[in-house]
């Protein structure tokens, strides 16, 4: 016989070997066959028709619907009938929302009185009183609502508890929820009625409190914690009464003021405002009455003044946002001490001393410096000296190409390997300082733009930073007026050599200037060209400080400088700046505009 044959066996099927099991008495499956099932598919039966049911069974199916319809709202074990195909679950608590209504729904309450109602709820959560708000009907049932939470929990644990005189089971349902709003004209035309009902001409203070509460709005449900009843409400306040100074929101469930956007434009008079007795969960909801000078304010029994544990510091956290308020929550705030800030400076100075050398320091430096030769600046740095130079990135500060092959900005060299390549840009001995700087293009430093923080000042060692503008000067010797105005940030650390100082360190920050500062720079030239420069370095330096009479050779230093750039000779360029008062940046300025106009003799320029 084949090996196929065994598997079907005698009848021909694979598995008949497991229907002999079947037939096999067995007790215990005997018995769990025997045991009632239930079922919830659908029969493929046609439904029966004409079927008595009990009273037993139509009372079993109707609790059976109840704990359906009620599972979510409270306790199912009371009303869940013993053997119910239904899963237990666990009581669900109501849980207080922001907006403080909650919704009673009645099943087939509309077959009874409402004064029959009331009165079985009545006894049922006695001591509390209930007072039912916007009563309706919808089909069967009967809805109201409450805006007390104790009253809406009582009432949702009730269940069956609260019976009809006749033992009639209530089993009222409550759920968090407010009365439906529609805004339309009949809503407009009621709440303009009860505002003007609730203003005051002579204080010109409006009265809000509890506003959905007035009789003369019922049965409307007008509640000012909705973002578009309380939109409403401020429309008809501009439209009405724009000069009100004083309103009050007390009481009204607020928990968000969104709709007070642009107070400060629509209500400017406002200086009063009643906030107290809503849901304001923090201050920063306050920002949007930042603009107004409020006076007065009132922010008691909300979230916000109750996450405060100090007083003292709740009532300085307002006072920022307010400045102008003197009275909180009805009681007067203590007088702010004033505080008498130090007059400002243009320049720091920790040694009034060092002012003058630092000043003679400057002078010399920036002279050389804007000349057409900066080689004699060897002489001002230290045989080990180290110069770095860094700018922003070009997305900040526009293009610097004269400078950008000078950046060691960490930002940009952090891909350069950490050795020679590295240290390549950090400039050290005072030879690559000085051809490093002999590399820039030519430069004017606008010496009144000057500003001079002179941190350190000891026999040793002064460090001190300079900042202010310069110009790039892009043209050729006779068109110096070609230029891109830069600013800079010059930290110098100064040690005592021989009779005078040196350069021992030096960092550089370049970047071109902003447009506020060409604006201001261009506004100082036009208002006043002839402003003496060496006047303005002094004032950067040192604030009342005595300044003698600049030395012959710093005079002869001058003149030398400027015969370079006008190409004059040493009598013409020492007349030029005596005439401009020894002011190098107004004799340059003179020189450019007497050349333009021919007016500068031939005989200025033989040398």
């Amino acid at each position: 016989m084949s090996r196929r044959g065994n598997y079907r066996g005698g009848g021909g099927s694979r598995y008949s070997a497991l229907k002999s099991f079947s037939n096999v008495e067995d007790p215990q499956r005997h018995k769990d066959q025997s045991k009632r099932r239930v079922t919830f598919k659908t029969s493929q039966l046609a439904p029966k028709t004409n079927v008595k049911l009990r009273l037993e069974d139509v009372r079993r199916l109707n609790e059976d619907d109840d704990m359906m319809m009620t599972m979510q709202d409270r306790p199912v074990s009371k009303l869940r009938r013993r053997d119910s195909p239904i899963p237990r679950a666990k009581y669900v608590q109501l849980v207080s929302n922001k907006l403080g209504w909650y919704q009673v729904t009645i099943r087939n309450g509309r077959l009874f009185e409402k004064e029959t109602l009331l009165h079985s709820l009545q006894e049922a959560i006695s001591p509390l009183v209930i007072i039912p708000q916007y009563w309706r009907s919808e089909e069967s049932r009967v809805i109201f609502f409450t805006d007390n939470f104790q009253v809406a929990e009582r009432i949702q644990q009730l269940g069956s508890l609260a019976k009809l005189p006749d033992g009639v089971p209530l089993s009222p349902l409550v759920s968090c929820g407010f009365p439906p709003v529609t805004i339309n004209e009949e809503l407009k035309a009621k709440m303009k009625m009860v505002m003007a009902k609730r203003y005051n001409i002579e204080t010109k203070a409006l009265d809000l409190s509890r506003f959905h509460a007035d009789p003369d709005l019922q049965p409307i449900f007008c509640p000012l914690f909705l973002l578009s009843v309380m939109c409403v409400a401020l429309d008809i306040i501009c439209e009405n009464i724009p000069d009100v100074e004083a309103i009050n929101l007390n009481d009204n469930e607020l928990h968000t003021i969104e709709a007070f956007k642009g107070v400060e434009k629509r209500l400017p008079h406002l200086k009063i405002l009643y906030l107290g007795d809503n849901k304001i969960p923090t201050l920063i909801n306050l920002f949007i009455f930042c603009r107004l000078r409020l006076v007065e304010l009132v922010l008691r029994n909300n979230p916000c003044s109750l996450r405060y544990k100090n007083p003292v510091q709740f009532v300085r956290q307002l006072r920022r946002k307010f400045p102008a308020l003197i009275k909180l929550d009805g009681e007067a705030l203590m007088p702010q001490e004033s505080v008498v800030l130090p007059t400002t400076k243009a320049s720091f100075m920790c040694n009034i001393d060092g002012a003058e050398v630092l000043r003679q320091f400057l002078e010399q430096y920036f002279n050389i410096f804007d000349s057409g030769n900066r080689q004699p600046l060897l002489d001002a740095y230290h045989d080990h000296a180290l110069l770095s130079m860094s700018m922003p990135s070009m997305t900040q500060a526009g293009r610097l190409d004269s400078f950008w092959k000078f950046n060691r900005n960490l930002r940009r060299t952090r891909n350069i390997e950490r050795g020679e390549g590295y240290m390549r840009l950090l400039k050290i001995g005072r030879l690559a300082c000085v051809s490093t700087l002999d590399e820039w293009p030519r430069t004017l430093h606008e010496r009144c733009s000057f500003t001079v923080d002179l941190t350190m000042c000891n026999p040793q060692m002064m460090v001190f930073t300079v900042t202010g503008l310069f110009k790039e000067l892009t043209g050729a010797t006779d068109a110096l007026q070609s230029y891109e105005l830069r600013y800079f940030v010059r930290t110098f650390v100064v040690v005592p050599q021989n009779a005078g100082f040196c350069i021992r360190n030096e960092t550089i920050f370049i970047t071109s200037a902003t447009v506020e500062q060409t604006h201001e720079f261009e506004r100082s030239q036009t208002t006043n060209p002839s402003l003496n420069s060496l006047q303005c370095q002094s004032a950067a330096v040192a604030t009342n400080v005595n300044i003698s009479s600049l030395s012959d050779e710093t005079k002869m230093q001058m003149v030398q400088n400027l015969s370079t750039q006008s190409q004059m000779n040493l009598d013409w360029s020492h007349k030029c700046l005596e005439e401009t008062n020894w002011d190098f940046n107004q004799a340059i300025y003179v020189f450019e505009k007497l050349f333009k106009e021919n007016k500068i003799p031939p005989e200025a320029f033989i040398k």
